[in-house]
């Protein structure tokens, strides 16, 4: 048991010696002890604080300006859109009542070149019945003047 004790020492002993090496080995950063820089430091920091405040100030300044603009053109936009719908179902609703208007005259002139066509064709069936009246008659008279020579004939 004492064995395992002397061991254990050993282990300690070498361990400790080989973490006196590496601190003497490796390079340690140089600790700043310099307290009146450290306030310094800090004073300038403070004074410095009100500046970027106010730096901070003026870019919300001008980010709330933005978007007031930003909001303020969105609102014009709207309202032109809002005209132009407004237009556009009014030229909708001309477009409506000139397409009817068109309908109503193209449906006008139809029934104009109907009542016009129904004329032509009144007026040439009379002029072809008086025309056939007077055939008519011509062809009557000679067939009557025809037979009565005829019949003066066989007299």
């Amino acid at each position: 048991m004492k064995q395992h004790k002397s061991r254990a020492y050993l282990q300690l002993l070498y361990s400790l010696l080989f973490l006196l090496t590496l601190t003497v080995c490796l390079p340690a950063p140089v600790a700043k002890a310099n307290i009146f820089s450290d306030i310094y430091n800090g004073v300038k920091n403070f004074s410095e604080l009100p500046n970027e405040v106010n730096e901070l100030k003026e870019g919300f300044q001008q980010t709330a300006e933005e978007l007031q603009q930003a909001k303020d053109k969105l609102a014009n936009t709207t309202q032109e859109m809002e005209a132009y719908r407004i237009q556009n179902e009014s030229l909708q609703e001309q477009n409506r009542q000139l397409t009817q208007m068109v309908d109503e005259l193209k449906n006008d002139r139809t029934a104009r070149e109907e009542y016009y066509h129904k004329i032509k064709v009144t007026i040439f069936t009379g002029i072809g019945l008086i025309l056939g009246y007077f055939i008519l008659i011509r062809f009557i008279r000679f067939s009557m003047l025809y037979r009565s020579r005829k019949g003066d004939r066989l007299r």
